[in-house]
């Protein structure tokens, strides 16, 4: 009797401790797909931007499985870009931004990893224009011979990404994101201004020189987009 009470007892115990290593054979498992890097990052598009090109590069530091924190830093001048994107930069063009961000990943113990992320925006833009126009933000528009020319640009984006599995410490994280901003233009030291009727066809069409000619404060939409090469570091 008691050594059939042993027996019971023994298998009993057995099973416990099978069931005990494959749960935890299971959560290695999971484990393994867990999110703890962090990542240097650039991002491949800032250089080719056709109005402000920049070189933005970044740091991604992980808090824990779900929650990341990062800041990217960006400079651009006239030297540094590739090529002179025919009238939109002049050769005193320089412009530096910083960008914090809070990453939610949403599974984390999928490999390609999805997020949602808040990212805070400062832009500063500098450069000096000549023989062009400006609209000042009460009378007509201006034509000049030389002006200094400042942009400032900050505000906030709601953006939505992956960051790609690579078995390679290299890989890819791609986003896109909408948001506010506020931008404010000034223009100083205005060399023999002029008022000036440009007619209907003084500005651009689609008004994409809006943001360097336009006087004043302006709110509106913001539209965010991009492809960072990542550089995986050990967790």
């Amino acid at each position: 009797m008691k050594k059939t009470k042993t027996i019971k007892f023994s298998i009993t115990l057995m099973l416990i401790l099978i069931a005990g290593m494959v749960k935890g054979n299971a959560q290695t498992e999971k484990i393994k797909n867990l999110d703890n890097n962090s990542y240097f990052t650039i991002n491949l598009l800032s250089s080719l931007n056709t109005f402000n090109p920049r070189w933005r590069i970044g740091y991604i530091k992980n808090i824990n499985e779900k929650w990341k924190a990062g800041l990217d830093i960006g400079y651009g001048n006239r030297n540094l870009s590739f090529s002179d994107f025919g009238d939109k930069i002049g050769k005193d063009y320089q412009i530096w931004e910083f960008r914090p961000e809070l990453y939610h990943i949403i599974n984390p113990e999928r490999k390609t990893k999805k997020y949602f992320s808040l990212e805070l925006f400062y832009i500063n833009h500098k450069d000096i224009f000549y023989n062009q126009h400006y609209f000042p933000v009460s009378g007509e528009s201006m034509s000049y011979d030389k002006s200094d020319f400042k942009r400032q640009k900050y505000g906030l984006n709601l953006k939505y990404g992956f960051i790609i599995y690579s078995k390679k410490r290299l890989g890819l994280n791609l986003y896109t994101g909408l948001g506010l901003r506020i931008r404010r233009n000034t223009f100083s030291n205005v060399i023999n201004p002029n008022f000036v009727d440009l007619g209907p066809e003084g500005g651009d069409m689609f008004g994409f020189d809006d943001y360097k000619n336009l006087e004043g404060t302006v709110f509106g939409a913001n539209f965010s987009f991009g492809i960072k090469l990542y550089y995986r570091l050990k967790s």
